[in-house]
């Protein structure tokens, strides 16, 4: 990892080696390179979204190095040995000439932890609850967004809000609950976010890698997105009918997220179709399915349950 402490910290909370580079100023190939010798690595997956070179990963998999690629549209992808995607519109527009490797597209690709494969049946409740959910840091600040929209309410219905390791808007955030009509139950960096996902009706999140989690345990969600990329790959979850996208964050109104979190609150029916629609698609294996294609190659035989 390169930057990033609260990263690091999150990271070796897990049990993992963090290495981070050292000199200055920094050189990539090097750095991976003394990484992968270090580490007597066999595989290298990329899940990035920086300037690391195509040259670079070609001439790593030349030293007979397995290449993973997750969710890159950059022409790092074509040097990759495995590649896998979510059916988002980008990846099915992607030009692949010249690429050797094998490639994954679907809902059953989608990599996530192991939590969110268990599945247990959703019961409707009464009155239902809404998950606010912004990622780990949440940096335009949606989550008071949702709520300030969520408090023009009627309607009959719990909050649960969930904050991030990385949260930066505590200030605004109580500033808010002071003058609040509602009640608002706030969960901090909470460990096991599966199980308190499965006990929600309905979800305001971030688009992004909740969004998927959200799918895999059958929540249906309205989504805020971060930019015109989350924006195009949230429409995917529209399309499939498990999702209601409002568009880039800056564009939409608290009156917007209100009508839309009314209009599900109020279709039971329709909210039961799209958890069930969302079951269907994203059954929260992927991290296996991913795996075990990772060791087919190296190993020949040896899978991952789970």
């Amino acid at each position: 990892m390169r930057s990033s402490p609260l990263g690091f910290e999150m990271v070796t909370e897990k049990g993992y080696a963090v290495f981070t580079p050292l000199e200055e100023p920094f050189n990539y190939e090097i750095w991976l390179q003394d990484v992968l010798e270090r580490t007597h690595a066999q595989v290298l997956v990329l899940d990035v979204r920086d300037d690391l070179p195509r040259a670079v990963v070609e001439r790593i998999r030349r030293c007979g190095v397995l290449i993973v690629s997750l969710d890159d549209s950059s022409e790092r992808r074509l040097a990759a040995d495995l590649a896998f995607y979510p059916p988002v519109p980008q990846a099915k527009r992607l030009d692949w000439s010249g690429f050797r490797g094998e490639l994954h597209v679907g809902w059953e690709w989608v990599v996530l932890r192991r939590e969110f494969a268990a599945k247990s049946e959703r019961v409707e409740q009464y009155p239902p609850t809404i998950l606010v959910s912004m990622g780990g840091s949440d940096p335009a600040g949606l989550t008071l967004m949702a709520l300030e929209a969520l408090d023009l309410l009627a309607d009959d219905f719990q909050t649960i809000v969930v904050l991030g390791k990385g949260f930066q808007h505590h200030l605004e955030l109580e500033s808010f609950f002071r003058r609040a009509r509602r009640k608002y139950d706030v969960r901090h960096d909470v460990k096991g976010i599966a199980g308190l996902m499965a006990t929600a009706d309905l979800a305001i999140a971030s688009f992004g890698i909740t969004a998927y989690e959200l799918a895999a345990m059958g929540v249906p969600s309205i989504y805020l997105c971060l930019t015109t990329d989350h924006a195009e790959s949230a429409s995917a979850f529209v399309h499939a009918g498990i999702g209601v996208s409002l568009g880039v964050y800056d564009q939409v109104s608290k009156e917007k997220i209100r009508d839309a979190a009314s209009g599900l609150l109020n279709n039971p029916l329709f909210r039961k179709q799209m958890s069930e629609r969302a079951f269907a698609l994203c059954d929260g294996r992927g991290m296996s399915r991913t795996a075990n294609k990772i060791m087919e190659r190296i190993n020949g035989n040896q899978l991952v349950k789970g």
